[in-house]
């Protein structure tokens, strides 16, 4: 855990167009999942975070996705930070990955006071130059509950 956040907030992304796009379709996607993770108490997941402790990090991660990705889709990156800075809301940031064929996605979830939405740290495909943004969002639903 290091004590230098990169704040993230609200508005038009920083990103490469393709991953903004990218972003817009993944959040809506795991708008459940970051709904249900919400329903444990902030102080609870802040003091888990302060006290290093990943594999609760990574066990209410994983029952919150299972609700609605298939097995060790989405999983906890063991890493996560919490800014407390003055005068500005709370956030707290996790690493995760969200893995399904063909690709695999490296983001930071970023829980705020006002806001929540994920940060597409990279996207690694199988196929780079096959790859799309149609193909991604395929990907993405195929990793659903209830898709073959």
């Amino acid at each position: 855990m290091t004590p230098q956040v990169q704040r993230f907030a609200p508005g038009p992304s920083a990103v490469p167009h393709a991953y903004a796009a990218a972003e817009q379709i993944f959040a809506e996607a795991l708008r459940d999942f970051i709904g249900e993770l919400c329903l444990l108490d902030g102080g609870v997941l802040i003091g888990w975070i302060r006290g290093e402790r990943h594999g609760n990090i990574a066990d209410i991660v994983s029952s919150s996705a299972e609700l609605f990705f298939k097995e060790s889709v989405l999983t906890y990156a063991d890493a996560a930070d919490v800014c407390l800075d003055w005068g500005r809301s709370m956030q707290v940031v996790l690493d995760l990955e969200f893995a399904a064929e063909p690709m695999t996605v490296f983001f930071k979830l970023v829980l705020d006071e006002v806001f929540a939405g994920v940060a597409i740290q990279r996207i690694v495909a199988e196929d780079t130059g096959a790859f799309s943004l149609e193909g991604f969002a395929h990907a993405v639903r195929q990793a659903r509950v209830g898709h073959a």
